[in-house]
């Protein structure tokens, strides 16, 4: 009984993975994950259903931070809606050749505690950059940020 249900078990993890190409396997890992490819206009329309999750985003990097090099800012279609990108202390500085470029990044979609957050509206007073200062008087995504896990370059 064991014999059979493992040679069926093998047979069938052959025939899934016969109809996977390259960028679907990928995409296939990131959702068994739990990561959810989203549209940043569905992000915009009812960031909410995102709090919370592991999701996966397309968009123009239109920040990199130079101070600290953890900070990451990108947009839609909509240039005027940014999402901000936290690298966590673990993770490597975001490289500043990905200014202008379009990028998919995967991480889970937060609401910063208390404080936690504030240092990317207002991190250095009156030499604040105006993308920040962008961030911070916008009406979408403002009160929300992407904890990175993993990047790639689209184009």
């Amino acid at each position: 009984m064991i014999r059979k249900l493992f040679a069926f078990s093998v047979i069938a993890l052959i025939m899934i993975s016969c109809g996977t190409g390259g960028n679907k396997e990928a995409a296939q890992n990131s959702q068994d994950q739990g990561a959810v490819r989203v549209e940043f206009a569905s992000l915009i329309s009812n960031p909410s259903e995102y709090v919370g999750k592991e999701i996966i985003v397309e968009g123009k990097v239109v920040h990199v931070c130079m101070h600290s090099g953890k900070k990451l800012f990108i947009t839609g279609d909509n240039p005027d809606v940014r999402l901000y990108i936290q690298a966590g202390e673990e993770m490597p500085k975001f490289p500043t050749e990905l200014l202008g470029s379009e990028v998919i990044v995967e991480g889970r979609l937060t609401v910063p505690a208390a404080g936690a957050g504030e240092n990317h509206e207002v991190e250095a007073g009156a030499d604040t950059c105006e993308t920040e200062k962008a961030l911070a008087s916008q009406t979408a995504l403002a009160d929300l940020m992407m904890v990175y896990a993993k990047h790639t370059v689209v184009k």
